[in-house]
C-alpha cells in the first residue's frame, strides 16, 4: 500500500517578501526621470524589479532610430539581455 501524502499548499509569489528576505545580491536604487538605468552593451548580469513608477524599454537601430518596445509598471521584473542579443534594450524612467 502506498502512503498518501497531503499536497502542500502553494503560496503566491510575493516579490516584496522575497526581496526583503534574501541575503545579499540586491541593491535598491532610485533613478531620476528619463535617466537610463541600463543601455545597450551593458553586461547581462542583473534582474530589475520596479518598486515604484514606470519605465520605458527602448531599442536603438544601427542608424540611430529609437523604438519603444515596452512599458514596465510597478511590480514588473526586467532583465538585461545578453550582449549577443540582436537588440539589447535601453531601460529608462518614464517622463510621466
Amino acid at each position: 500500500m502506498t502512503p498518501v501524502v497531503a499536497a502542500k499548499k502553494l503560496s503566491k509569489f510575493d516579490p516584496k517578501t522575497f526581496l526583503s528576505t534574501i541575503d545579499g545580491g540586491r541593491k535598491i536604487a532610485a533613478f531620476p526621470k528619463k535617466q537610463p538605468i541600463f543601455v545597450q552593451g551593458d553586461p547581462s548580469d542583473a534582474v530589475f524589479y520596479i518598486q515604484k513608477g514606470k519605465v520605458k524599454l527602448t531599442v536603438v537601430s544601427t542608424i540611430g532610430k529609437e523604438a519603444t518596445i515596452g512599458i514596465l509598471n510597478e511590480g514588473d521584473f526586467c532583465r538585461r539581455l545578453p550582449y549577443w542579443a540582436s537588440s539589447p534594450p535601453v531601460l529608462r524612467n518614464r517622463d510621466d
